[in-house]
């Protein structure tokens, strides 16, 4: 299915095609207060079953997507293939690999009290690095946030296991605690984003659909 730890990134462009959405995904969709959160939402969704589907040779409606405890969406009925999906605005990318797969997108000129994030949520040599950046500090925040929701998305716990706990040390590597994570980062025009692996990457490919 993947070579060795090679991660494809699917870029989401089309409308969700509904037909997918089991009934409990269409009720939850209807939570969303805007109507491009919700789209977002069910284009992801019908993303997973569409290149799951492909991937494993079965029916869209066939694949089985359930949550951890820890909050981690998985495939149920599909032990060998792993994603994980980000959401910035209207962007929606999902990675899919052989082994566990953390990715952060973000909205490049989203508009942040970057400097109030990080002395609330970065380590103390992070928000250094903030303060000494000049003009390039929002470029550099947005690389840091990526790179710490990356890895704990890859971790399962999300932003919930705190973000001090990940700490981006180059553009290719980080921790989660003790633990070496590998990074990559991706981008296409007006996003940014990070992928993260508990192994060394070998490839990414990113497609558009």
């Amino acid at each position: 299915m993947f070579m060795m730890n090679a991660i494809r990134i699917w870029r989401m462009r089309k409308p969700a095609d509904i037909s997918y959405l089991t009934e409990s995904e269409m009720t939850f969709s209807e939570r969303y207060a805007s109507a491009d959160s919700k789209e977002s939402y069910l284009k992801g969704r019908s993303g997973l079953r569409a290149f799951a589907s492909l991937y494993a040779s079965i029916a869209p409606n066939d694949v089985k997507i359930e949550i951890s405890k820890s909050g981690k969406p998985f495939f149920k009925n599909i032990s060998d293939l792993n994603f994980n999906i980000s959401h910035s605005g209207s962007e929606v990318a999902i990675a899919f690999s052989a082994k566990p797969v953390g990715l952060d997108i973000e909205v490049s000129d989203r508009k942040r009290d970057f400097h109030a994030v990080a002395e609330r949520f970065f380590t103390s040599e992070e928000s250094g690095l903030l303060k000494s950046a000049g003009d390039s500090a929002n470029k550099l925040f947005v690389g840091i946030w990526t790179a710490k929701e990356s890895i704990l998305k890859l971790s399962g716990e999300g932003l919930v296991g705190g973000l001090d706990r990940a700490t981006s040390l180059s553009e290719q590597e980080g921790r989660l605690g003790e633990r070496v994570i590998y990074l990559a980062r991706i981008g296409w025009e007006g996003v940014v984003g990070c992928v993260a692996s508990f192994d060394p990457i070998s490839k990414i490919e990113i497609e558009m659909h």
